[in-house]
């Protein structure tokens, strides 16, 4: 008994000291800067972009940023497995970081890793200074379920990777009926600068102001104009798009992602297309794309017909799509593989590539960054895209919520309620 009461006092005092650190700890001010309104005053000028759209485009590019870096690199990333490709791109940071190149991992600590940690204290072995993000074990805190979902690239403050894939050999092999398909930017340019203050926003949450010589990198201080120019990826636009980065955290009352889609939906005028692994959208959310819709905006949704981790994701996302579908909101299920992009497209304007789902996971317990691009060439890519995809689609009929099976309409039903934990 006295054991039992002695780890509850330790359990709780930790969590008493996890609030206190948390309430102390500041945003940058850079870092509130992106958490503006969506707008083109709020972008960084003359970038370029390079679109992949599976992890077979984007691992080559970035192993060859990751060899030529000269100052420092930036890796972060939700899920960095231990298997083939993960050991690939460890090689490639402990190679560089035993070059004398400063390299920083974080990796989200997440309960249902299976990466053990022995993988990362060889990287740090090697040199590479590493940082769980909200670990855990050994004692939970108040804020266990708070995840950072960003996956965040940047090599001598010029070039960064933002989007949705994650290092894990599953991206690779995809899953049983098809090929896993995802979006992910490189971007050469000033946006670099931005995603580097989300990195150092999130480094410093889990470290001491002493851990690195925080004013070397820090929010935009590095020296970049040395940094070795590359060659511009094949295929990429030239350097004339804005982009804004916007970040949120599970400590913004209003998440300035979920405000910037809403926008996005509010301001279109001929067509809005979305992709998303999940559909579990708040009502302002849901009413926006509805309105859109209502006002005669072509509204597009593409989901996965089946989900990657359970049935009941699949059929929740589904739950929501009676109002939608009485809108005129065209939905569309992916059929082929599994799709997990996180992109918007709207009105050959402008177009989000990023972290964050529609779910409430990702707008209220999860850290997210998405980049909001303001240009006409790649919102024209973004939307061919998509019509490419259309071909490994079903469309949804007008009456499919009438003609739904008995068993899709009770785990509906079920399932819904829960949404909020998925």
């Amino acid at each position: 008994m006295i054991i039992i009461i002695i780890c509850t006092i330790v359990v709780l005092g930790a969590m008493v000291c996890d609030i206190v650190r948390r309430r102390q700890y500041k945003p940058s001010a850079q870092l509130r800067e992106l958490k503006q309104s969506l707008s083109p005053e709020h972008a960084t000028q003359g970038n370029s972009i390079e679109t992949y759209t599976n992890i077979s485009q984007l691992i080559p590019p970035l192993l060859r940023d990751i060899d030529c870096a000269k100052e420092y690199v930036l890796f972060q990333f939700f899920k960095f497995e231990k298997d083939s490709l993960g050991m690939v791109v460890r090689e490639a940071l402990i190679k560089k970081a035993q070059d004398g190149v400063p390299v920083l991992v974080i990796y989200d600590a997440f309960p249902g890793s299976i990466v053990k940690h022995s993988f990362f204290r060889e990287m740090q072995r090697a040199g590479v200074k590493v940082h769980r993000y909200n670990p855990v074990l050994p004692i939970p805190s108040a804020y266990s379920n708070n995840r950072n979902h960003r996956k965040i690239v940047v090599i001598d403050g010029h070039i960064g990777y933002v989007g949705g894939m994650n290092i894990a050999e599953r991206y690779l092999k995809g899953v049983h009926n098809g090929d896993w398909r995802d979006t992910h930017l490189r971007i050469e340019g000033a946006a670099c600068q931005q995603l580097q203050q989300v990195f150092m926003d999130d480094w410093r949450k889990q470290s001491s102001a002493t851990d690195i010589d925080l004013p070397t990198l820090y929010l935009g201080n590095a020296d970049t104009t040395s940094a070795t120019p590359t060659q511009p990826a094949e295929g990429a636009q030239p350097a004339q798009s804005a982009i804004q980065i916007i970040a949120s955290d599970p400590e913004d009352s209003t998440p300035p992602i979920l405000q910037a889609m809403i926008q996005m939906a509010d301001s279109a005028k001929q067509y809005l297309y979305i992709q998303s692994p999940y559909f579990l959208p708040p009502k302002p959310l849901q009413e926006a794309l509805c309105e859109a819709a209502k006002r005669g905006v072509d509204v597009r949704l593409m989901i996965p017909q089946r989900g990657d981790r359970s049935i009941f994701i699949s059929y929740a996302s589904r739950s929501y799509l009676k109002p939608l579908l009485a809108a005129g909101v065209k939905v569309y299920f992916h059929t082929f593989g599994f799709i997990h992009a996180k992109a918007w497209v709207a009105d050959d304007k402008i177009a989000m590539v990023g972290s964050s789902n529609i779910d409430f996971r990702s707008f209220t317990q999860s850290s997210e960054v998405n980049a909001f691009v303001y240009d006409t060439i790649f919102t024209q890519q973004m939307r061919q895209i998509f019509e490419q995809d259309m071909w490994y689609c079903d469309m949804i009929p007008q009456d499919w919520w009438q003609q739904r099976s008995i068993q899709e309409r009770l785990l509906q039903v079920i399932v819904k309620p829960f949404a909020h934990l998925l």
